[in-house]
């Protein structure tokens, strides 16, 4: 034993917001459990303080229906007493993105700070594996140390390390023992009460696996209420053993160990990175890492794609743009979307791991948000462009929100009826020069539509909706006019020439149909191959965590399922094929799980393939009929000559490995398969190695799961499964990860719709830009009398812009960056002249760090590999002080 010897019980309950019931459920329990707390806290004393699972939401679920109980809540938190944050929720690391992370700490300590103190710890217990910006996030914000669960294992492992991230950031970190983790004193492991000596005796024990002399018992569990029996347990270790100091213990408590005694140690491991590490401790029990939650619930995955993207890429950097043209920031219908999408990030509800009520919850949060955001989209474009409902206006806006480039232009418009009432006439494009634009149109129809932002006491409007393809270029986040009109030619949008092939072509590839149903698509500056459109269906005797194979399984592939090639489009900006398949799949599985059924029923697909002009990138929608049970749907895409590594975007980071597994050793202490499932947000691909990226890349929308096989890789469209924890025979698990509740709607039937776009690269940048220009599409504004300049353009090589937004605090613009390579970026910043005249570099907390130097309208930033950098730009002629609103 060590000297100095440390036991701080962390009493606590761990609050799923949703889960196995719904969330009104589970708060009616809530507050009865807060109002328990509340009663302790102010009946003991000797109750000394108590963790609200580090996260906000639940402090305003409560207040929510107990509003009266704010003040007191207020003082037993300045006092102390409960620890609050540093959270909003406790989210999932890898279906959120790199901004939502972010703004699931601002937004939380936000709120905490109107409370009281804010516990500055990393508290991650329940998140399946952790990401590897984690630990740069956290620095960001003031926190230095973690408390983690998952994803960690090793019985030669100390329950401390420092946690080095991406870009070399490090937390120190606690994690807490595999067995029963965060619930390691609210029962035994047999599930009887914790009486004195079991207490004592796991203080003992887990002291030998401490490298500090520290040791965390978690005195609570899932929605358990706070119980006064912990303190004589307390009092009885103290009294057993002079050498231990055993209290109550905030988060923060904890850090300041964490702080002052690793520093001191010469036995503390470093692990890089992501943590995704099964179990290897004989002490395992309940710490899996469920990879296959990336694949639960296709439908909310796809939702929350759509609704980050709208935020991030349109509603918040139109807002921003508007408020510097004098408009008023929309920050609150902001904050209530982003609630929205916070709260279903929580790691059971986004993870689609719940009963159904919970994700037909999530699906009506992310409705609102989307509903929200696209309100503050619509508005602030009609403001910038000085929209109007003058009925005879031709002109249109488009805005290109990503920072690169966009060439051939999607476009879909609503314009004033009577610009283009003559159904006879064909309508032509001209830019502000008068020099007509060629333009493809795909669809027009009349419609009466309600066009708010127009500012009509009753604004419905007879317009028309147009859709095409424009010959136009537009520059990263600028913006472009354009004047409509009636030709004196005749309509003719609705004829095309009869493709004869199966084929799609331009300069950059041709994508041919094969036979069997396969695409082949050629790069036609390096004669390279890729191949794609073999569809696998195999049974899943899983559930929301977890894919199972069942034991006797049988793979049904699209191979020569091909019934139909349609020819959608044939023009000269885009061209588009629609395939039909018809698959014959089992219906479901037999009675035990073992193995698929041999009843067959047919699983329509229809992949629609669309090439623009000059484009390099061949943009996929595969929608789904599906009536079948207990199966998973997987892509394969390869190459001829297969690369030997991978990559793939997680938040912030851009993760590369090799694509040949290094055969483990039999895992003594196996509770769960080593994952061979990947999270992808928004990008992966197969390269020749780690350091080239030279191969192919996949972009998708919403489809976070995918795999390596020794041909090429398989993204995972969507798994059906019936359970929320499967009451089958598990072929990946020693147990199910939670209660065997029926879910029926995981069976995801009905039409499933999957997007997504492949293309060739050489290199990380490549990839990046042609990601961005698939994701981050042209938006259009009709009505429109004025054009906006753009405030800012950013040029670099491997930097993402995250977010473009109003500073918390203060009347500046936010631009946070970050540097995907593993090496430096120059980045070049050009601002409108005369429109800022300070800027600063923050933390992602936007508390400044330096002022920084503007150069003919420009600055330069060097930034270092896998580095988030948030740039404040002051307007000129507001001068903010730090802090002030």
């Amino acid at each position: 034993m060590k000297d100095g010897k440390t036991v701080l019980v962390l009493s606590h309950t761990h609050w799923d917001r949703e889960w196995y019931e719904p969330f009104e459920s589970f708060r009616f329990r809530l507050v009865k459990a807060m109002d328990r707390l509340i009663e302790i806290l102010q009946r003991d004393s000797r109750y000394e303080c108590f963790n609200l699972d580090g996260q906000l939401v639940v402090l305003e679920d409560y207040l929510e229906i107990r509003p009266e109980m704010s003040e007191t809540l207020q003082k037993l938190v300045k006092s102390g007493r409960i620890g609050i944050g540093p959270w909003y929720v406790q989210a999932d690391e890898f279906l959120s993105d790199g901004e939502s992370l972010i703004r699931n700490l601002l937004l939380g300590m936000q709120l905490a700070r109107e409370f009281g103190e804010v516990q500055k710890l990393a508290y991650l217990p329940d998140t399946f594996g952790h990401n590897s910006q984690i630990p740069q996030i956290a620095r960001q914000f003031g926190i230095s140390s973690s408390l983690i669960w998952r994803g960690v294992s090793g019985d030669e492992l100390p329950w401390e390390f420092v946690w080095e991230g991406a870009d070399g950031s490090t937390l120190y970190t606690y994690r807490l023992p595999e067995r029963q983790g965060y619930c390691n004193m609210a029962f035994t492991p047999e599930g009887e009460p914790v009486d004195s000596l079991f207490f004592v005796n796991s203080a003992y024990k887990f002291m030998k696996n401490s490298a500090t002399g520290i040791v965390v018992l978690m005195d609570g569990c899932d929605h358990m209420e706070p119980d006064e029996k912990i303190l004589p347990l307390i009092e009885y270790v103290g009294n057993r053993d002079s050498s231990f100091s055993c209290r109550q213990a905030l988060f923060n408590d904890l850090s300041s160990e964490l702080e002052r005694k690793i520093p001191l140690s010469q036995e503390i491991p470093i692990l890089h990175g992501e943590l995704r590490m099964v179990n290897t401790s004989k002490r395992g029990y309940f710490n899996f890492i469920l990879p296959n939650v990336l694949s639960s619930r296709c439908d909310n995955k796809r939702e929350n794609f759509e609704a980050l993207n709208l935020l991030e890429s349109y509603a918040e950097p139109l807002a921003s743009f508007a408020w510097l043209a004098g408009r008023k920031y929309p920050r609150s219908f902001l904050t209530k979307a982003w609630k929205l999408v916070l709260q279903n990030l929580a790691h059971d509800s986004i993870g689609g791991c719940s009963v159904d009520e919970v994700h037909r919850d999530v699906s009506h949060r992310f409705s609102q948000s989307i509903e929200i955001a696209q309100n503050v989209v619509r508005d602030s474009m009609a403001r910038l462009c000085s929209a109007t409902g003058d009925r005879d206006n031709s002109s249109f806006v488009l805005f290109n929100p990503s920072q690169y480039m966009s060439n051939n232009v999607e476009l879909d418009i609503d314009l004033p009826a009577i610009v283009l009432e003559d159904s006879s006439k064909l309508p032509t494009v001209k830019d502000e020069d008068g020099k007509e634009i060629e333009f493809q149109i795909s669809s027009m129809k009349s419609a009466e539509k309600a066009l708010g932002f127009l500012g009509r006491s009753a604004p419905i409007e007879k317009v028309v909706s147009l859709k095409g393809y424009l010959d136009a270029t537009i520059e990263g986040l600028s913006f472009k006019r354009f004047y409509i009109a009636l030709s004196d030619r005749p309509v003719n949008y609705r004829k095309r020439e009869e493709e004869t092939l199966p084929q799609l072509e331009n300069r950059c590839m041709s994508v041919r149909v094969l036979p069997d149903g396969i695409i082949e698509i050629l790069n036609k500056s390096t004669g390279e191959k890729m191949y794609s459109n073999l569809f696998e269906d195999s049974g899943d005797a899983g559930d929301g965590y977890v894919y199972s194979r069942p034991a006797f399984d049988s793979l049904a592939t699209s191979a020569n399922s091909l019934k139909e090639i349609e020819v959608l489009d044939n023009g000269p900006l885009s061209k588009s094929l629609r395939l039909h398949y018809s698959m014959l799949i089992p219906n479901g599985l037999t009675e035990k799980g073992l193995s698929r059924s041999t009843l067959k029923r047919e699983l329509p697909l229809q992949c629609t393939l669309k090439l623009t002009k000059d484009s390099g990138v061949l943009e996929i929608e595969t929608v789904v009929e599906n009536y079948c049970e207990n199966h998973r749907l997987q892509v394969n895409f390869w190459k001829e000559k297969p690369g030997k590594a991978i990559f793939y975007k997680t938040p912030f980071d851009i993760v590369t490995g090799a694509k040949d597994r290094v055969q483990q050793a039999p895992n003594p202490n196996w509770i769960e398969d080593e994952p061979v499932a990947f999270p992808n947000g928004g990008l992966f691909g197969e390269i020749k190695t780690s350091d080239e990226f030279d191969g192919f890349a996949v972009s998708t929308r919403g489809i976070n799961e995918f795999e390596s096989s020794a041909k090429g890789l398989k993204l995972t469209l969507f798994r059906a499964v019936g359970h929320l924890a499967s009451p089958y025979p598990l072929s990946c698990m020693k147990r199910a990860a939670g209660p065997k509740i029926e879910t029926p709607e995981a069976q995801m039937k009905g039409s499933l719709v999957f997007s997504y776009a492949l293309f060739f690269m050489k290199s990380l940048e490549e990839a990046l830009e042609k990601s961005s220009v698939y994701l981050k599409k042209p938006l259009a504004m009709g009505f429109a009398n004025e054009l906006p300049e753009g405030p800012l353009a950013v040029k670099g090589s491997t930097t993402d812009i995250a977010s473009i937004k109003k500073a918390e605090d203060r009347d500046s613009l936010i631009l946070r960056l970050v540097n995907l390579s593993t090496q430096r970026d120059n980045v070049k910043i050009k601002l409108k002249e005369a429109l800022f005249d300070r800027v600063f570099l923050c933390d992602a907390s936007e508390e400044r760090k330096e002022e920084i130097s503007i150069e003919n309208s420009e600055i330069s930033l060097v930034c270092k590999p896998k580095e988030i950098v948030t740039v404040e730009l002051q307007p000129l002629g507001r001068q903010n002080s730090q802090g002030a609103s």
